[in-house]
């Protein structure tokens, strides 16, 4: 068994961390971004994604509808953002993994220091991903979701702000 595989608990968990999954995770967002806003998403901004989409926490609470801003939620979760400030250092080796492997599978390109999906390239598995167990239907939906939520809530300095994490 790899050194990667030994850290995870479950086939499950090593199945949701692992950097295509992540990879689709981002491109997710990358796309509801995008769809919202009509420009890409920052990079930086995959490095808060994956541990708030990944934390089961934040996605039981994460609001649902368009009316709840980012600010309004955070100030009354406290305890999901210290969750996300313990989990967004520690998963950042994944993040970078999936952004090079997303890269390299070509489901998305970085023009500037911006996620671009690549349209070109459809996610295949997509289909199977999405008639998968609940985790990773809730996984992507928090990931669109997030990735909207980002793009109404100002520059990426602001976004790391108000979760309280230390951007770089």
């Amino acid at each position: 068994m790899s050194e990667w595989l030994q850290q995870f608990s479950s086939q499950e968990e090593a199945a949701l961390f692992n950097p295509a999954f992540l990879a689709v995770v981002i491109r997710k967002a990358a796309e509801s971004y995008e769809s919202e806003v009509g420009v890409q998403m920052p990079i930086s901004l995959a490095f808060l994604v994956v541990p708030a989409a990944m934390s089961k926490q934040i996605r039981d609470t994460f609001p649902v509808i368009k009316t709840t801003s980012l600010l309004v939620w955070i100030e009354a979760h406290e305890r999901e953002c210290l969750i996300l400030q313990k989990n967004a250092p520690a998963l950042a080796p994944a993040v970078r993994r999936a952004l090079i492997l997303g890269s390299q599978m070509k489901l998305f390109e970085f023009p500037g220091s911006r996620i671009q999906a690549n349209p070109a390239r459809g996610i295949r598995s997509l289909v199977s991903l999405s008639q998968g167990s609940s985790e990773v239907k809730e996984v992507l939906k928090v990931a669109e979701r997030l990735g909207k939520s980002f793009a109404r809530s100002g520059d990426v300095a602001s976004i790391f702000s108000i979760w309280g994490v230390a951007a770089g």
